[in-house]
């Protein structure tokens, strides 16, 4: 009895966190404009290719912006590579697909 309580409670939180998933990759990107509506400067990136289709949300990945202070030296026209996160929550939590740039620098 007792190896079947365990084995149902093993079971039930690999149900429940299945739903939970996360991917990354270093994509390249072309700095196309700079966004300064807000007193935060920002550079509007757009995927050098087509997304990976491996991704969780490849549209996610087809633009981001990316503070100017965020990649030393960068300006429009010239491509970084940049350390991409896509994480999805479960079924407790947010399960829409978030996406994150990190760490970008020039190409």
């Amino acid at each position: 009895m007792r190896l079947e309580i365990g084995g149902v409670l093993v079971a039930a939180c690999l149900v429940l966190t299945g739903c939970a998933a996360s991917w990354q990759q270093e994509l390249r990107y072309k700095i196309v404009s700079v966004d300064n509506d807000t007193p935060t400067e920002y550079f509007r990136l757009e995927l050098v290719g087509d997304p990976p289709e491996d991704a969780l949300e490849a549209e996610q990945l087809k633009w981001h912006f990316e503070s100017t202070a965020a990649i030393k030296g960068a300006q429009i026209g010239d491509e970084v590579l940049c350390s991409v996160d896509q994480e999805k929550g479960n079924a407790f939590g947010n399960s829409n697909v978030v996406t994150h740039l990190k760490n970008c620098k020039k190409a």
